[in-house]
């Protein structure tokens, strides 16, 4: 489970009471069982009728806004990205697949077409500029 760029374990603990936005907490350390440990505490505290989502990150990799787009545009099914975003290298300003899927973040261009065509790079629209 280790990613070897940064050589630490990264989870993603995602804690919501069923009504509200589920509060993402993301803890790095040096092993599994390290990470684990704060995760216990965040349990133990809990509620006994939360949703839990529990992630693991299996890679870090930095890229350019412009790569990213390309990325994007190069994808045939939008609202199908299989990856996480974070905007710094803690993870503070971050968005899990999930997120990123549900709320449309990554929008086509006009002329796409789902499964046919790629996204017009000029038209792609971010969700979030």
């Amino acid at each position: 489970m280790k990613d070897h760029a940064t050589d630490s374990v990264t989870l993603a603990v995602s804690i919501s009471d069923r009504r509200h936005r589920a509060d993402v907490k993301f803890i790095r350390a040096v092993s599994f069982k390290r990470a684990w440990e704060p995760i216990e505490g965040l349990l133990a505290k809990a509620p006994q009728n939360i949703w839990i989502r529990i992630e693991v990150i299996h890679s870090v990799q930095r890229k350019r806004r412009a790569q990213l787009e390309r990325i994007l545009h190069e994808m045939t099914r939008m609202n199908y990205w299989r990856q996480g975003v974070s905007f710094d290298a803690d993870f503070k300003t971050a968005l899990l697949e999930m997120e990123i899927n549900g709320h449309e973040f990554f929008k086509p261009g006009k002329g796409h077409v789902v499964g046919k065509g790629r996204s017009d790079k000029k038209t792609l629209q971010w969700g979030i500029d």
